[in-house]
């Protein structure tokens, strides 16, 4: 009796070992070995680009070239997308493969030889590349995972990654082409201001991809391109300066940056003007929707809303306008609960733009708003701000607000909007950030 117990106990306990392993997401690690089929290699990464250089379009490569490089950029983080960036001494190319989860087989760090002839060299949006046949706009298209080991020969693991180191932005922009699919890695940089708070990259819902701005104490700038599809995408970017090690890329005449994860940005130590990185946001709305906010609708039909356009887009929307003519309208957007407690220093500032003759848009704070209910409950203190006075909707900051006389309370910011039937002007509102130290 005790040894059928016993076996029984065993097979169960098989069985539930079983099926735990294959509930695994399994994700073989790289390949460690030293060996290095040493190919012969007979060109260099500038010497093929040199070759191509005239090209517009895809080129087939119908002579036997190989060259050589040492992986620099995956796609492990999302952030790249189908392919692989390698470097030699020369220069850097980008590999494009019609297949995910190369970093299994093609790490940072790996030596690799790829065998060129029959693959294309091409440019997409001015960016060089190789590929596996035309694509559009004379890129090219992915090496099929199944032939990838026919031209892409992996040798050994792992190696010092290749980073050319620049001190500001204005000696890499002096280079410029010459660094394309290059590892970079450039000290006393910053995100601008107006960037701060954001997240990575905007939901794929709104847009694929999403510009950050980079700027040393010089005032230079350059993009950072972030996928949406990245892993990090909802991470909020680092307010400090430091260095920020990416690929050089461009799309058509705009140079680019692309990291390969969040690690890429050290960014922690004190900013150009002098302030920290220790800013907190208690509120950085780009308007994806209406959740940090309250719509009390005083009087008339229309309502706050989530509009298609913006700085970027979306933003928040209000018109008293609708069927063709002017309404009369009062309409509060009040946010959330904030809690200015602990705080010496507490800035609030807003984007907006205007249209159509009418009332302007107003700006209020409380600290005795009970959170629900109408306006008229509560006291409230009309804001300082700048608001849009050109024609056609021209996008304009309200400049900083100081609300450090409201510190150790909690407060809420509405915007009032006021119509009539002689008069309904159109407003937009985007990035409404209210910063604390």
């Amino acid at each position: 009796m005790k040894k059928l117990l016993l076996l029984s106990f065993l097979t169960l306990s098989a069985s539930v070992a079983l099926v735990s392993c294959l509930k695994k997401e399994y994700n073989p690690p790289p390949d460690t070995s030293k060996e290095d089929p040493a190919l012969p290699v007979n060109i260099t990464i500038a010497q093929l680009k040199q070759l191509y250089a005239g090209s517009v379009s895809a080129v087939e490569i119908d002579t036997n070239l190989t060259i050589y490089g040492i992986v620099t950029t995956d796609d492990k983080s999302g952030n790249f997308y189908k392919q692989f960036t390698i470097e030699d001494s020369t220069g850097g190319i980008t590999i494009q493969v019609d297949g995910g989860s190369l970093y299994t087989k093609l790490p940072i760090g790996r030596k690799v030889y790829v065998k060129l002839s029959g693959l294309y060299y091409g440019f997409y949006n001015k960016l060089p590349q190789i590929g596996y046949a035309t694509g559009t706009s004379g890129s090219t298209s992915g090496i099929p995972v199944a032939l990838l080991d026919n031209y892409v020969v992996r040798a050994n693991y792992p190696n010092p990654v290749p980073v050319t180191k620049f001190n500001g932005l204005a000696a890499l922009q002096a280079v410029n082409n010459g660094m394309l699919n290059r590892l970079v890695e450039i000290d006393s940089v910053e995100i601008v201001t107006e960037d701060i708070g954001k997240t990575y990259a905007q939901p794929s819902t709104i847009s694929s991809g999403t510009s950050i701005t980079i700027k040393d104490c010089n005032g230079k700038t350059i993009v950072l391109r972030n996928s949406a599809y990245a892993n990090f995408q909802s991470y909020i970017v680092p307010g400090g300066k430091g260095k920020i090690t990416a690929l050089y890329t461009t799309f058509n005449a705009t140079p680019q940056l692309v990291i390969r994860d969040t690690s890429d940005l050290q960014m922690y130590g004190t900013r150009c003007d002098g302030s920290t990185a220790n800013t907190k946001y208690l509120l950085n709305d780009p308007f994806d929707n209406l959740n940090n906010w309250t719509s009390q609708n005083v009087s008339g039909a229309q309502v706050w809303s989530i509009a298609t356009f913006g700085n970027p887009k979306p933003c928040a929307f209000m018109s008293g306008f609708a069927n063709s003519i002017n309404n009369a309208n009062e309409d509060w957007l009040i946010s959330k609960e904030l809690d200015l407690t602990g705080y010496n220093k507490v800035t609030f500032s807003f984007d907006n733009a205007g249209n159509y003759s009418g009332n302007a848009l107003e700006c209020y704070i409380s600290s005795d708003y009970n959170g629900t209910g109408l306006p008229s409950t509560a006291t409230w203190t009309l804001l300082p701000a700048i608001y849009d006075v050109a024609p056609n909707f021209v996008f304009t900051n309200s400049g900083n607000i100081d609300l450090s006389a409201y510190k150790n309370k909690k407060v809420y910011i509405a915007f009032k909007y006021t119509s009539t039937t002689s008069a309904a002007s159109s407003w937009e509102l985007d990035n409404v950030k209210v910063t604390a130290e």
